[in-house]
């Protein structure tokens, strides 16, 4: 039987791999909608003009 040490190293690595896939999962969802940059309703402010 592996140590502790290892078990939690595994279970760590698990939690990581599954927040990383839906973290993407969600990335990609909203991603989906073919926009890239920003949204229409920022304001770009130029100061000083």
């Amino acid at each position: 039987m592996p140590d502790k040490v290892t078990l939690i190293n595994v279970v760590w690595m698990l939690m990581m791999t599954a927040m990383v896939a839906t973290s993407m999962t969600f990335y990609m969802a909203d991603n989906s909608k073919g926009q890239f940059g920003p949204p229409m309703t920022a304001r770009y402010h130029t100061f000083g003009h």
